[in-house]
């Protein structure tokens, strides 16, 4: 028997539908308090911020966008803790959201400025060139994008998987600065990149029948959630062997 075999997509799964009997509600409640919280935000600040053609105005709305999603990152930690505790056999409450802000604030605001400096770059390799074609007219743009999309997406994929399992780990070592726990999150996700992202690929009809029926995106996400919950469970049970 090999003792280094991990479970399969299909398996974790599995394994995350079993670990969600009862919890739907909880996780239901998580997902739109959170999402209430950034609605809020951001409609607070588009009344300070609005909306504007200009360069000023659009430099000023993707820092805003930035601000926003650093802070809203910080909820990462406490919605992580919340599947950690139910992988793992523990009772969780709406209150365990807030817990980033209480126990690892600076680490939170650390990995997620990094996270979301990736996103950021992202964004900005075709909305760039696709403000530019609406502003001049010249389709020439559009051939810019297309490529600096491709690119950014080559960078961003890879790195972003890397760095997947920050929040989980923030929780398992409070005592690491924000700099071990992205260099654990490299190490640990050494060889699991290509399972991961088979993972995330393997949702996207899920994710498309659960935005157009709107409700059923509250039960994908749940899903989702739990399932790469299971599967850093899944890699670090083969890392303390």
């Amino acid at each position: 028997m090999n003792m280094n075999r991990y479970a399969t997509s299909s398996q974790l799964k599995d394994k995350a539908k079993e670990l969600l009997t009862g919890h739907y509600g909880l996780l239901i409640g998580i997902i739109l308090i959170t999402g209430l919280i950034s609605i809020t935000i951001n409609s607070v600040l588009d009344v300070f911020v609005p909306v504007s053609a200009s360069t000023i105005g659009y430099i000023l709305s993707v820092a805003v966008t930035f601000l926003v999603s650093v802070f809203m990152g910080v909820f990462n930690v406490g919605t992580a803790l919340v599947y950690l505790k139910f992988a793992s056999g523990n009772a969780a409450s709406l209150g365990d959201i807030f817990y980033g802000f209480s126990h690892h604030i600076e680490n939170a605001l650390t990995v997620s400025m990094v996270m979301n400096v990736l996103s950021i770059l992202l964004t900005l390799s075709y909305s760039i060139p696709y403000r530019m074609y609406l502003m001049t007219g010249d389709s020439r743009y559009l051939f810019i994008m297309l490529p600096c999309l491709a690119a950014a997406a080559v960078f961003y994929v890879p790195l972003s998987l890397c760095l997947s399992q920050c929040y989980y780990l923030m929780l398992d070592f409070p005592d690491k600065p924000a700099a071990e726990i992205l260099k654990a999150s490299f190490r640990i996700m050494k060889g699991h990149k290509g399972r991961l992202f088979y993972m995330e690929l393997s949702f996207l009809p899920l994710l498309f029948l659960g935005a157009v029926s709107l409700i059923g995106i509250l039960w994908v996400i749940p899903y989702m959630q739990m399932t790469f919950a299971a599967f850093y469970f899944d890699i670090m049970k083969q890392e303390q062997r």
